[in-house]
């Protein structure tokens, strides 16, 4: 049920109370215990953690891969983590060249497929409700180091694992997968086991903020209410079979999975789930656009209802985006636009009427004025198009959510890579009490060392 915000003051007491109460109001109102309004990672992980390892995945292995290869790290990136074709291909490939330099045999004996990652970060953190500043903090906040191993041990063989130990001492064994390189002889067919991220846009590879786990708002978006825990952000466990023509110029990927952190009790499968995308590039030979992308994807999962965990009920999830590349192939202008439509079963809801559904739109800029240095912005929003409780305002659960920041890479070679990165972000959910919007906005400065 909606307070006012005079019932709110009366309900929370005392300040301190008051800041709590808001930050469960808030939470309930997208479908989380908490303020951290897009965190729904696996329990018993930091929100901090979460985010490190989500924002990992990609940027870790580029000192290795350089080293392994004795390649620059240009090859593959414009600007961390900015991809080229090249490197994208590369990551395609199994983290492969294909070249007869793969197997572990090929390389020098002081090479293993290790890594490590150390990131450190002081934020500012503020509160606002109805234009009232509710909470301001501000201070280092807990990093955490990685210590894994990612890429090819042979030309049929692919792996990642690797395990996160936070500052505050909770140790966290990361998720990881083990990939078979061309089944069949063919580029188009390569199986993966484990745990790994849907190959979604802007997918956490691409994440700049390695500590803003807000990063893509839409993905993570749950209707307000919903008992429901899955979204297409997190790695989900699974078989993924994925394949790509030469260049990965045409490319699809297939996942079915079992959501993470669904129910179990009477079941065997007991949330399953299907994810797919589907995704074609066009180089041009000149003129100012560069690069065009085009792309298609969408998820089907079902989540856990009833005592006994029987009841599956089902969610969708279809989207679609354009990526453009300007100006240059070098120092590009990337423009990155996509829509997102989501649709609930009632069931997932207490007390809902209908299904609810959404839509949202993301819109993200990128420019690389020089290497080794990227600026990029990132807008969000999310439209409650049908409200599963009736009676709820139509824009009940809505939020924007805007981001600028800058990133630099002070040393980028075989041997170690150090990133310094600046980020304000802003984030409104609107209708957290009758007219009456929550704002949280954050101003984030980090350092990443990647050996």
């Amino acid at each position: 049920m909606l307070l006012t915000l005079k019932e709110a003051s009366m309900a929370a007491g005392s300040p301190s109370m008051a800041v709590a109460w808001w930050s469960l109001l808030i939470g309930s109102v997208v479908g989380v215990p908490s303020a951290e309004a897009t965190d729904h990672p696996p329990a018993g992980l930091p929100p901090h953690a979460r985010a490190a390892v989500r924002a990992y995945e990609a940027n870790a292995g580029i000192p290795a891969f350089a080293r392994k290869y004795g390649m620059k790290c240009s090859a593959c990136h414009l600007a961390v983590p900015l991809l080229t074709p090249f490197g994208q291909a590369f990551r395609d490939n199994g983290y492969r060249m294909k070249n007869g330099t793969d197997d572990l045999r090929a390389n020098e004996p002081g090479y293993w497929p290790l890594f490590a990652w150390l990131w450190k970060d002081y934020q500012v953190d503020v509160d606002r409700v109805a234009g009232q500043t509710v909470q301001r903090q501000g201070g280092f906040a807990n990093g955490a180091f990685v210590f894994g191993g990612m890429g090819s041990i042979s030309d049929k063989v692919s792996f990642r694992m690797f395990p996160v130990i936070y500052e505050d001492g909770v140790t966290f064994a990361g998720h990881g997968w083990i990939r078979y390189n061309q089944a069949f002889g063919t580029d188009w067919v390569n199986i993966k086991v484990g745990q790994s991220e849907l190959d979604v846009p802007i997918n956490p590879g691409r994440e700049y903020n390695m500590g803003n786990a807000r990063f893509a708002v839409l993905y993570a978006y749950t209707v307000p209410g919903s008992v429901s825990r899955f979204n297409v952000l997190f790695p989900q466990p699974g078989v993924e079979i994925m394949g790509h023509d030469r260049g990965s110029r045409n490319r699809y990927m297939v996942n079915v999975f079992d959501a993470d952190g669904a129910p179990r009790a009477h079941c065997t499968f007991c949330a399953p789930g299907v994810f797919g995308r589907v995704t074609h590039r066009h180089d041009l030979a000149s003129g100012f656009l560069r690069r065009v992308q085009v792309g298609a994807f969408g998820a089907y999962s079902t989540w856990p209802v009833g005592p006994d965990t029987s009841d599956l009920k089902g969610q969708r999830r279809f989207g679609g985006d354009v990526e453009l590349w300007l100006g240059s192939d070098v120092l590009p202008f990337r423009v990155t636009v996509m829509g997102l439509t989501g649709r609930d079963d009632r069931a997932l809801v207490a007390t809902a009427t209908q299904d609810p559904k959404y839509n949202a739109a993301l819109l993200q800029l990128e420019y690389v004025p020089k290497l080794p240095l990227v600026f990029y912005s990132r807008l969000q929003i999310i439209r409650n198009q049908r409200q599963a409780v009736a009676g709820r305002p139509d824009d009940y659960g809505d939020q924007d959510f805007q981001l600028v920041g800058v990133r630099h890479a002070l040393e980028l070679t075989s041997r170690f890579a150090w990133l310094l990165e600046l980020t304000y972000w802003r984030q409104t959910i609107k209708q957290v009490a009758p007219g009456t919007n929550a704002t949280h906005q954050q101003l984030w400065i980090g350092s990443h060392l990647l050996f």
